[in-house]
């Protein structure tokens, strides 16, 4: 069932649902109508919005979406204050800061008031925090969203207390006598050695996670997940799902941008803590895609695949040019299912982006694939501009380094937007 869009935003989700062209006839929905290269256009001064989207959690509820790239507060992985993410760049699309400030407060209001119920609405808490979450309040949503923390207030230092606990036993029960060597199979200590090569080539450009401090507590989660977990064990790719975790559970403790952030004088009891949360959200994350990660990766090629006919579907032409290149969508759109697209774009905008993705619950393998389908059609005009060797070396490096957080909306809105066009409608991926 279609969700409401958020208030206001009304118009621009029906001008650019009216854009789409569906035809039930064959149980396949063209849209030639909607390109990359002919987004929806903003309506009264807003930012491309789309409606609510079917499914989230268990529940398989609505879901409001909006590019809200007017709305700084989910912006960034840094701590503060509430009223601090009420801070807006002096111009965005001609609004007025005033404007923009008072929306970003409304917005933070919003959150407010829901994680101050003593039992949280965790439906409307994903319809919410889908467009982005205030940096401040990302920490406690997070854990919500991914079910580590109960909607219930007064349960919530118990149970979060006992979970960090469990994690502290598992450390010496299976890390510590790994790392000393004592009783192990070889098939344990090649994990070890596996992760531990893998652990330092983590955030190449986040200086923060090269922290020996934080090595070690990445070292200690993904060797203790993948020995906990045999049916996939670690896998290249996992590493790299700890760090936005890590980055927005710090953000509780340290201000300011994650540039500046040292580990030196927080206490051992501390991070010990904030690894328990990494590694219990980790596993509330992969247990939603496991299948990424067991024997040649089924859920990856999976996704791969209907990525692939999705651009045929949405933007044929550029499917068509990839072909004659003889460029397979395998060799270069892996890593981005792999990564969960955090090696594609600046680390601070992946903290946005994994938003949206704990806040479709257990939709978010089906919206992986038209999120990438959305990211690649980004360049749609430069793709069919280049040949093989070319395409490689784009796809591998897109060029997001510039991009800000409305370029991360406008992906997410198209993403929504074709998943809406083509729901009901799997004979696409057949």
């Amino acid at each position: 069932m279609a969700g409401r869009p958020p208030d206001g935003s009304a118009g621009a989700a029906q001008q650019g649902m009216a854009a789409l062209s569906l035809d039930g006839g064959n149980g396949q929905r063209p849209m030639e109508a909607v390109s990359s290269s002919s987004p929806p256009q903003p309506s009264s001064g807003r930012p491309s919005s789309a409606g609510g989207a079917s499914g989230g959690g268990s529940g398989g509820s609505s879901r409001r979406t909006t590019a809200s790239s007017q709305e700084e507060a989910g912006a960034g992985a840094g701590g503060g204050s509430p009223q601090a993410e009420a801070t807006i760049r002096p111009q965005r699309d001609g609004v007025k800061v005033a404007a923009l400030r008072s929306m970003s407060e409304m917005r933070v209001s919003k959150f407010n008031r829901l994680l101050e119920e003593q039992v949280v609405d965790l439906e409307a808490l994903r319809e919410l925090a889908w467009s982005g979450i205030p940096a401040g309040l990302r920490p406690t949503c997070w854990r919500l969203l991914l079910g580590y923390l109960p909607p219930n207030r007064e349960r919530r230092t118990q149970i979060l207390a006992r979970k960090r606990r469990e994690y502290r036993d598992m450390v010496p029960d299976y890390y510590d006598m790994a790392a000393s060597g004592v009783d192990q199979m070889g098939e344990e200590l090649g994990a070890l050695r596996q992760v531990a090569v893998d652990v330092p080539r983590t955030a190449p450009g986040v200086a923060f996670f090269h922290q020996p401090q934080i090595q070690k507590s990445l070292e200690r989660i993904l060797y203790i997940w993948g020995i906990r977990h045999p049916a996939s064990g670690y896998v290249q790719g996992i590493n790299d799902l700890v760090t936005p975790f890590m980055a927005v559970f710090m953000s509780e403790h340290l201000g300011g941008p994650i540039e500046g952030w040292s580990v030196g004088g927080c206490s051992d009891d501390l991070l010990l803590d904030i690894e328990a949360d990494c590694y219990w959200c980790l596993c509330k994350l992969l247990d939603g895609i496991q299948d990424h990660y067991t024997y040649a990766q089924p859920g990856i090629q999976r996704t791969v695949f209907h990525t692939q006919e999705l651009v045929r579907r949405v933007e044929e032409p550029v499917a068509a040019h990839l072909e004659k290149e003889g460029l397979q969508f395998i060799q270069f759109a892996f890593r981005w299912v792999n990564c969960l697209l955090l090696r594609e774009v600046p680390f601070p905008l992946a903290i946005r982006l994994w938003d949206t993705y704990l806040s479709e619950g257990s939709q978010l393998k089906d919206f992986l694939a038209y999120t990438l389908a959305a990211f690649l059609l980004s360049w749609s005009d430069q793709l069919r501009q280049l040949e093989f060797q070319e395409l490689i070396m784009f796809l591998q490096r897109p060029p997001t380094a510039g991009w800000g957080e409305k370029d991360i909306e406008l992906v997410l809105s198209r993403a929504y937007m074709w998943r809406a066009s083509f729901k009901g409608a799997g004979a696409h991926f057949s």
